[in-house]
């Protein structure tokens, strides 16, 4: 690609910096769009988008007007983020952790995939083939959405932008179990991505030596790990969200702690660990996001856009923190690293614990013990009264917020 533009690797380094710039702009401006406006119209609009940027991409001559393009790429190409709540609207509340992991699984899996396919054809023929096949791909995934989307009338017709915008931010600062979840994902993409980035560096030094081609083959054993997705959105649906965060953050430390004893002794370890680093952080992923749908069933957009927005400090913390500590300690203060930032979230996971009320920032109301009946208030009761949270976010009138208040004291079941 720097041939192509005749600039320098360090110009063209900036593409992907770019489009991540871009994804975080859409996260926030563009993905609360879910709660307001119809989100069929919506995601067939994105995808047209999407797919007119990459003919531009593929054609473009110019590495300015190429880093532009990238940034509206990004953007626009939040359609993942709005798919996320309306499956969760669309599946019964029972059944709802087993689709949204189905469904992140097809994310993951299509991002894995997607780096390999391109990799190799980018090494056999030029960048622009990939683009050129991309737009392929989104054709037909518009020509999908067309036909197989549903269409729904739009959640919260009365708001305005401003108003979606705002309560956002409100959601930010005065939900308890949001700002529980934002916390631990934070450290937990932390920790993944210090485990990804430091291991090539592992891998590509003693004791190991490998090729860059048998390294970037590791990624792939962490398809292996998406496939378990299913079963654990089923374990999340039948014991509840907590918990299972709670089993995903204890075996990440477990596998932390063994890559830390033997991670740069024996290769096996380090393939068990690529396995179960991917498999049990998206289990976290998917109980987090059914813990915050569980908030309000009209502000599900906003909401995720919210943890979306984690996810990207939790990148920069472990990616940067991770190159520094490897580089400059070696393998094993690394995977400490780790272990120390999963360690951090048993920490904010247990300052809150599984049977409080909505509006409960500390301790353990209800006990500690798996609570059936919470579980299914939380299913029910979230749905029933997400609109009268919405009103009282909009300060429509007082009168929305009786409802709720009983249904949070148990009444509705």
């Amino acid at each position: 690609m720097a041939d192509s533009f005749h600039e320098t690797y360090s110009e063209v380094a900036w593409i992907p910096t770019m489009y991540q710039v871009g994804y975080c702009i859409g996260l926030f401006f563009i993905s609360p769009l879910g709660d307001m406006v119809r989100r069929r119209q919506l995601i067939l609009a994105l995808v047209c988008i999407t797919t007119c940027i990459s003919v531009a991409l593929a054609l473009s001559r110019n590495i300015t007007i190429f880093r532009t393009l990238a940034i509206l790429m990004g953007a626009f190409n939040v359609t993942p983020q709005i798919l996320i709540p309306m499956v969760a609207d669309l599946v019964e509340p029972r059944h709802r952790a087993c689709a949204v992991s189905m469904l992140q699984s097809g994310i993951m899996l299509g991002i894995l995939l997607g780096r390999v396919i391109a990799g190799i054809i980018g090494y056999y023929t030029t960048w622009r083939v990939v683009y050129y096949m991309a737009i392929g791909m989104q054709t037909i995934v518009l020509c999908g959405a067309y036909f197989i989307i549903p269409d729904h009338p739009p959640k919260n017709p009365d708001l305005t932008y401003v108003d979606i915008l705002h309560t956002m931010v409100t959601y930010s600062v005065t939900e308890p179990s949001l700002m529980q979840a934002v916390l631990i994902n934070i450290a937990s993409v932390a920790g993944w991505s210090n485990f990804w980035v430091t291991l090539t560096f592992l891998l590509g030094d003693e004791p190991y030596h490998f090729s860059t081609l048998y390294i970037g083959l590791f990624g792939l054993i962490g398809i292996l790990g998406i496939f378990s997705g299913p079963l654990a959105g089923r374990f999340i649906d039948r014991r509840g969200a907590w918990y299972s965060v709670l089993v995903a953050t204890l075996c990440l430390l477990v596998l932390q702690s063994i890559e830390m004893a033997a991670g740069g002794l024996h290769i096996g370890v380090v393939v068990v660990v690529c396995f179960g680093i991917d498999a049990f952080r998206q289990t976290q992923t998917v109980s987090l996001q059914t813990i915050i749908f569980s908030i309000s069933e009209e502000a599900r957009s906003r909401l995720n856009a919210v943890l979306g927005a984690s996810l990207f400090a939790g990148q920069v913390i472990g990616s940067s923190a991770g190159s520094h500590v490897f580089l400059r300690y070696g393998w094993r203060a690394a995977a400490a690293l780790s272990v120390g930032l999963y360690g951090w979230q048993l920490l904010v996971l247990f300052i809150r614990g599984p049977n409080c009320g909505r509006h409960v920032w500390f301790g353990y109301e209800g006990g500690f013990a798996f609570n059936e009946r919470k579980l299914y208030e939380e299913r029910t009761c979230a749905d029933a009264t997400s609109r009268s949270d919405t009103a009282e976010m909009t300060e429509v009138t007082t009168e929305a917020r009786t409802p709720r208040d009983s249904c949070y004291a148990g009444e509705c079941a």
